[in-house]
């Protein structure tokens, strides 16, 4: 398969890209393929091992299952909105799912139990609870997972530290001020700040105040 990225989010209607069909100001347009593109495209046909921190309907899931024709896909979600069986690409060959909460300690012993002590990922993307919280310990409970050199994206983030007055009256944080506060995001940077950090705002593109990857390479 040739398709780009961006052909295979679109193929799932996945939010990670832009959907066809959907104005430039529209709803779930958040184009991580401009990101994602340059990271991946040189692994491709790798046999590589890519972990995702949420899964959801699995729209991602199948994306990377076409891009990726020769990497095992692995997946962490709680499945509260949607039981696995109900999550058909968790059925194919090359896909690996656990239940579990990626922002509690005993992750790391259902992660042990189901892929073994020894699983490293070449990518891994928290595409999980989009909080500077969640994020610090999705990150903390994960990076270990990491191969030396590999990247950890954190996606639909919250850059408080730029974000204007306006993005920050978004009704997510008016709902839940204290899960996005200064010093979460604070503690947040504190975690990754012994890797190498890149931020990729791609805000101006989507018109969303959450279009934003942190990548931090180990």
């Amino acid at each position: 398969m040739t398709d780009s990225l961006l052909e295979c989010f679109q193929r799932y209607n996945c939010d990670k890209g832009k959907k066809i069909g959907i104005p430039e100001k529209g709803k779930d347009c958040h184009n991580y393929h401009i990101v994602y593109e340059k990271a991946f495209e040189d692994f491709r046909h790798d046999p590589i091992n890519i972990l995702e921190i949420g899964i959801w309907k699995g729209t991602s899931l199948q994306a990377w299952v076409d891009y990726f024709p020769n990497a095992q896909i692995y997946g962490i979600d709680i499945f509260t909105r949607l039981a696995p069986q109900d999550v058909k690409i968790l059925n194919h060959e090359r896909v690996h799912y656990i239940i579990g909460n990626s922002t509690v300690a005993g992750l790391s012993s259902k992660i042990n139990t189901a892929w073994g002590e020894d699983i490293k990922f070449d990518f891994i993307i928290d595409d999980g609870k989009h909080t500077p919280k969640a994020n610090r310990l999705s990150f903390n409970n994960t990076i270990n997972y990491l191969k030396e050199g590999g990247k950890y994206f954190v996606e639909d983030a919250w850059a408080l530290d730029i974000m204007t007055l306006e993005e920050k009256q978004h009704p997510w944080i008016l709902r839940n001020p204290s899960e996005y506060t200064t010093w979460h995001f604070d503690q947040f940077m504190k975690a990754i700040k012994d890797y190498s950090v890149e931020r990729h705002d791609l805000r101006s593109i989507s018109f969303k105040p959450d279009s934003y990857i942190f990548e931090i390479t180990k």
